[in-house]
């Protein structure tokens, strides 16, 4: 069991340096900021949370491991999101512009936009604030010229 929560505790230390990397080196070239669902994140946190609590009796090693497990969770947090050259970047992969079929923005919540993303099969949603439509929808346009936007949201 030792031997498995040192493997977690390398595989955690190379999360929190891959975060690192994208913090220092991605962070830069996003133009605009967006945000991931935040449901789904609490969620995540909330089960590791509960699965990851510190205990007493637990052991170095085995302490370490949660610490560092939900270190690289918190840490996720920091690297930013949203639209850059290369396309739209969510936390650990980039869906390229080449790749895009459909982008589509429409109002979520009071004041929220919804960037969804159709690429193959898949979609990808990112939430802007909705003061930053206009700059949001330039930027979108220098790379994919068929935006779909809501008809609320034309002004």
């Amino acid at each position: 069991m030792t031997l498995f929560n040192y493997a977690l505790c390398i595989l955690a230390l190379a999360a929190l340096g891959a975060e690192a990397y994208l913090v220092m080196k991605r962070n830069r070239t996003i133009a605009v900021k967006g945000k991931d669902d935040f449901f789904t994140l609490c969620l995540v946190m909330l089960f590791a949370m509960l699965l990851l609590r510190p205990s007493v009796e637990a052991d170095l090693v085995e302490s370490l491991r949660n610490t560092l497990i939900l270190m690289a969770l918190f840490f996720s947090m920091g690297v930013k999101r949203g639209i850059s050259v290369r396309g739209i970047e969510k936390l650990g992969y980039v869906i390229p512009w080449e790749r895009i079929e459909a982008i589509q923005v429409a109002p979520y919540q009071m004041n929220k936009l919804m960037l969804l993303c159709t690429a193959g099969k898949r979609s990808y949603k990112l939430f802007f604030p909705k003061y930053r439509i206009k700059e949001l929808v330039f930027e979108i346009q220098k790379y994919y010229p068929k935006v779909l936007l809501e008809e609320s949201l034309k002004v």
